[in-house]
């Protein structure tokens, strides 16, 4: 009889889901990010972008029931600090955001570019030109602060890629530090080409999904199938 029920409760546990057994995570998945084209987007009541998609892609394997709410930069990475949400996206991987939350294995790449204003002669990456030029990034991001930590001049306080351009259009920079493909993204909505204007890279830096430290202790199973189920989502 014994036999025979271990064998039944055997039965039992092979056919319950993997996501049920492991309980690896919340009821509902709760994640923050910004308006951020090509890589989140906001139309007719709908997250998507590149991104997003390999996100949603990754939490449907899981079987992990989600939220996605779309906010300003600076508030998504606030909600995660004061434990309103689980996590935001995508990010660089960052001292001070690691203070309170954990990196996952990179969604995807971007690429660091200068885009340099038409009036500019001079387009040399030299220090003489680094301490005469005006230069401007987005607001808060980590390209703001490198050029700051670079001591250079760094302009006003732009919100988004469209006033960066708007900048760099009407000379008011020598140069802007961007995301290449959010640059792309904003010349072709004005009809202008990807060639408008001179450009030169930077670097190259990973995006990722940031967990609220509480939320990896609480389900400390989460984090590693989220990284392990990433590489069948990157195609």
């Amino acid at each position: 009889m014994s036999q025979f029920i271990l064998k039944f409760l055997f039965v039992i546990f092979l056919l319950i889901p993997n996501s049920v057994l492991a309980n690896s995570g919340p009821k509902r998945l709760l994640l923050t990010t910004q308006e951020w084209p090509p890589y989140q987007t906001y139309s007719s009541d709908t997250i998507s972008g590149l991104a997003v998609t390999r996100l949603k892609c990754v939490l449907r394997q899981l079987e992990q029931p989600y939220q996605l709410t779309m906010t300003s930069w600076e508030n998504a990475q606030l909600k995660v600090q004061d434990n309103e949400q689980h996590g935001f996206f995508v990010a660089e991987q960052t001292p001070i955001r690691d203070k309170y939350a954990t990196f996952s294995k990179p969604l995807i790449n971007h690429h660091w570019y200068w885009y340099f204003s038409n009036s500019l002669s001079n387009i040399d990456l030299t220090q003489s030109n680094k301490q005469q030029w005006k230069v401007s990034s987005k607001f808060g991001t980590n390209k703001w602060f490198y050029l700051h930590n670079k001591n250079y001049d760094v302009i006003k306080k732009p919100r988004n890629v469209k006033t960066l351009l708007d900048m760099l259009m009407h000379n008011e920079v020598d140069a802007v530090l961007v995301d290449e493909l959010a640059m792309q993204v904003e010349l072709k909505k004005r009809g202008m080409l990807a060639t408008s204007f001179r450009s030169k890279q930077v670097a190259t830096k990973p995006l990722g999904v940031y967990f609220q430290k509480k939320f990896i202790n609480k389900y400390p199973n989460f984090l590693n199938e989220f990284n392990q189920l990433i590489p069948d989502c990157l195609e």
